[in-house]
């Protein structure tokens, strides 16, 4: 589950704690309130991904700021008026208006905290994708040394690779940086 923080001016701190408590009564663990948006980033800074819930504007930003600071790993709900969201209508902003019934505001940061899990996992997925294609480009890299440098075949030193990662108990990508690192040295 995602963190959720809460940003109200401090005039509307009671609003905040009541979205809170309905969150919290529901299952939600990880609930910040803050009052301003620099605080908003601060806490968002410390956390991978999660959903702020906002009015229009806060004394330091105005949500449309805000959104072009949040990581793409957070999502944005904004609770305000009829009149300040209804002249919002953007495509990329999820809103309710108040007076916000329970259900609506629970199933809404659901959906958002779902999203925000995925796009999460989508990033760390890349990055696995990426970290494979690097490793892969370090083994061939090594493969290519050996070819060269000791008249190997490929499978041959894709098998030298192997079998001196199993003997010395580390992973092939670490034996093959080692190849290269003497290679470097000498």
């Amino acid at each position: 589950m995602s963190s959720i923080i809460i940003a109200f001016p401090v005039g509307r701190s009671k609003f905040s704690h009541k979205i809170r408590d309905a969150l919290s009564s529901r299952g939600f663990s990880d609930i910040t309130i803050v009052t301003t948006a620099s605080e908003a980033l601060q806490e968002i800074d410390l956390r991978q991904n999660g959903v702020l819930i906002s009015c229009v504007q806060l004394p330091d930003m105005y949500y449309r700021e805000l959104i072009d600071c949040l990581p793409e790993c957070f999502s944005l709900l904004l609770l305000d008026t009829e009149f300040n969201v209804g002249t919002l209508r953007e495509s990329d902003v999820v809103s309710l208006t108040v007076p916000i019934r329970t259900h609506d505001l629970i199933n809404t940061v659901r959906m958002l905290d779902e999203a925000a899990d995925q796009k999460l996992k989508n990033k760390l997925r890349q990055k696995k994708r990426q970290r494979a294609e690097e490793d892969k480009k370090t083994v061939n890299a090594a493969k290519l040394l050996l070819m060269d440098r000791n008249h190997m075949t490929e499978p041959e030193a894709y098998r030298f690779i192997q079998k001196t990662s199993m003997d010395t108990g580390r992973t092939m990508l670490e034996t093959a940086q080692m190849i290269l690192l003497f290679e470097r040295d000498s």
